[in-house]
């Protein structure tokens, strides 16, 4: 369950926001581990510059899901945090799951990938008792995501959020992009359906959401895995294993991803037909630029934007 954890102040001590960082991705397009790829001005990675900015907005304590062998290189990276700031690492392992898998434990391990996205974030839960930010370890989310999210619990500690971007600004010129495509009633998300291997063919933006190609807007907004949540997103994390295990657990390549677990907790008229408990979540808009890396070809572009960014 735990691979290591070092933590500036006693353990289990939590305070304010937390900061999640899933990194337990093997980066199969892009060649390499992105969470160690250096991309900043200084030789930083993309976890370093989250960390930063998430400690300038107000967080004090992160966890880092990811692979035994790549935490002592992060460990090495990290050295330099504020006086109080805790840092823990876990494994995101394929046996983690709810009791009521225990059956399927076995074909876990064989299994050797993990569960996905909303599995990771589960296998953080014994380190977070409180609001938390959730983000992926190689993206620049920019200091304003942070804030927006930091400042949103400030005003209401159990409300869950998103920082959102433009699907145009946040495409790959190498290749088809992952995203999670949001529609909006307001101020609240009203759904997010993960799309895969997005690219403009022509003069098209083409994306697969598991069923069929479509055409998809550019100026769509998207979930880039920037997320705020209260610690009730556990529970509801457990729930949604169990069922995707049960149904999906027998497919080599299934996956859990997070955007379809929120998707299950927005108002709908199923739900309020069946009296099932719903979270509405908030959207916060960046004002900032996204930038990640999905191929070897994009660490020149985000390298150069980084350095016109942050550089002296």
């Amino acid at each position: 369950m735990v691979a290591t954890h070092s933590s500036s102040t006693a353990d289990n001590e939590f305070n304010n926001v937390t900061l999640v960082i899933m990194a337990a991705g093997l980066g199969s397009r892009f060649g390499g581990d992105k969470q160690l790829a250096s991309l900043g001005p200084q030789g930083e990675t993309m976890l370093e510059l989250s960390l930063a900015s998430a400690i300038k907005a107000g967080c004090s304590a992160a966890v880092i899901i990811t692979r035994v062998e790549l935490i002592e290189p992060l460990q090495q990276r990290l050295t330099a945090l504020p006086d109080g700031f805790a840092l823990h690492f876990c494994v995101q392992q394929t046996d983690d799951l709810p009791a009521e898998c225990l059956p399927l434990q076995g074909e876990a391990k064989r299994r050797g990938k993990p569960w996905g996205t909303a599995h990771a974030l589960w296998c953080a839960r014994h380190w977070v008792n409180g609001p938390m930010v959730v983000i992926n370890a190689d993206d620049y989310y920019g200091d304003n995501a942070f804030k927006l999210l930091v400042d949103g619990f400030k005003h209401a500690s159990e409300r869950w959020q998103m920082v959102a971007y433009c699907l145009n600004e946040t495409l790959s010129q190498h290749g088809g992009v992952n995203r999670g495509i949001c529609q909006t009633q307001g101020d609240y998300l009203s759904s997010v359906q993960e799309w895969l291997d997005i690219a403009w063919q022509g003069d098209k933006l083409l994306g697969d959401n598991g069923q069929q190609q479509a055409e998809l807007d550019p100026h769509s907004l998207v979930s880039m895995t920037c997320w705020g949540f209260s610690v009730d997103i556990f529970r509801v994390l457990e729930l949604a294993l169990i069922h995707f295990i049960k149904d999906c657990g027998h497919l080599a390549g299934s996956e859990c991803y997070l955007p379809a677990v929120v998707q299950t907790c927005l108002p709908s008229q199923y739900q309020q037909d069946h009296n099932i408990s719903v979270k509405p979540v908030y959207v916060n808009i960046s004002p900032d630029t996204w930038m990640g890396v999905t191929y070897p070809q994009d660490a020149l572009w985000v390298k150069q934007k980084l350095m016109e960014l942050l550089g002296d």
